[in-house]
């Protein structure tokens, strides 16, 4: 019984990883609104994307929202992939929204969403409405994540959960796939150490 409830794992964990390196897309980076669209933080600050991606690190654009389950079971492998790449070559930056309405972000929900869960990564507000904002087509689920390279160029994405292994594979794999890109991005596990 054990050895079957291991195995369904892996087999569902391959099954994501799959699907998220299956999910490859290509935007020229002309199309993105990077700098083009605000949004604010939960201290009222206001933001735009363009101050995290392209700057040389791997970013990992999740859109979530506090009610919903799939994202809330997501949001700890997040926080663990942010503590272990942030100071070398990959962040975490998170877009709530509202849900079950895909309305606005409430900011009191997600503050205390944030100190409960260890959110330390930047998280900004905004609505269903961000992905078209920014160019990245429509928001067809939560949550949904969005791989962006060092360079600032829409390297992958994944509606539904993700895990920290999965981030890291996928960076490993686009790496190796892409030679002489991205080689500074050092993306490993436990298991590579």
């Amino acid at each position: 019984m054990l050895k079957q409830k291991i195995i369904t794992a892996k087999i569902r964990h391959y099954f994501q990883l799959m699907i998220f390196i299956a999910s490859l897309i290509t935007l020229p980076a002309q199309s993105y609104a990077l700098n083009k669209v605000e949004m604010y933080d939960t201290l009222n600050h206001k933001h735009q994307l363009s101050e995290y991606i392209g700057k040389g690190k791997w970013v990992v654009l999740n859109i979530w929202a506090t009610r919903c389950p799939p994202c809330r079971e997501e949001i700890p492998e997040l926080v663990f992939f942010n503590d272990a790449h942030k100071d070398s070559d990959a962040i975490v930056v998170g877009i709530a929204i509202d849900f079950p309405s895909y309305g606005y972000a409430n900011e009191k929900e997600v503050k205390a969403f944030m100190k409960g869960n260890f959110v330390k990564y930047p998280v900004l507000l905004s609505d269903a409405m961000i992905t078209q904002d920014l160019g990245l087509g429509r928001l067809s689920g939560l949550p949904t994540t969005f791989m962006f390279t060092p360079e600032g160029k829409v390297a992958g994405m994944q509606v539904g959960g993700i895990t920290k292994e999965i981030l890291e594979t996928f960076i490993r794999q686009y790496n190796k796939e892409h030679p002489g890109k991205n080689n500074h991005s050092k993306a490993h596990s436990k298991a590579d150490r």
